[in-house]
């Protein structure tokens, strides 16, 4: 398979091909950031959310960072996720739960621009920081859309499920007055 270098491509090959061979897939992306324009949306307060397509088999999504920010500790809801550096490093922190419910750090490791990776939920919850000079973005491709995930509230010291939300879908702000 060749080089994936545009949206378009990208779409085409996951309406085209079975859930089954989207674990290669990540190896063949090279999209540029000139690609994800249309989809950028950034805000000072957290990470964006900003999704690109979604269908009933897989929801990709492309997340606005700017200088570190960072996710909570979090599950993909029993999903694979395969993640497209496209602009900026990142740290990725895994996590596995204790006797008693608390994260504890297992794996840490540096993200490179124009590389990716992957997780899923038997590897453990985790979190990613742009530890960039700057923004970052990073293209989240999800084996199914995830409306709900785990996540870690460090106020409460547990683990609480959350639903999640789009800042923008198909290049347009979801609720501009909020933002």
């Amino acid at each position: 398979m060749k080089k994936i270098t545009t949206i378009k491509q990208l779409i085409t090959y996951l309406s085209e091909n079975p859930i089954e061979q989207l674990k290669s897939i990540a190896q063949f992306l090279a999209i540029p950031k000139k690609e994800v324009e249309p989809y950028q949306f950034w805000s000072k307060k957290h990470y964006t959310r900003n999704c690109i397509i979604r269908t009933n088999n897989y929801e990709l999504i492309l997340i606005c960072w700017e200088k570190n920010q960072y996710t909570p500790i979090h599950s993909h809801n029993n999903q694979e996720c395969w993640v497209y550096h496209v602009q900026g490093n990142f740290e990725e922190t895994r996590f596995k739960q204790d006797e008693n419910g608390i994260p504890q750090s297992i794996h840490h490791s540096i993200l490179y621009e124009q590389k990716h990776s992957y997780i899923n939920d038997t590897m453990g919850f985790h979190v990613l920081k742009n530890t960039a000079n700057g923004r970052a973005m990073s293209l989240h491709l999800y084996a199914k859309p995830i409306d709900e995930c785990l996540v870690y509230n460090e106020n409460k010291q547990l683990f609480e499920m959350k639903p999640l939300g789009y800042f923008s879908v198909a290049g347009q702000l979801m609720n501009p007055d909020n933002n």
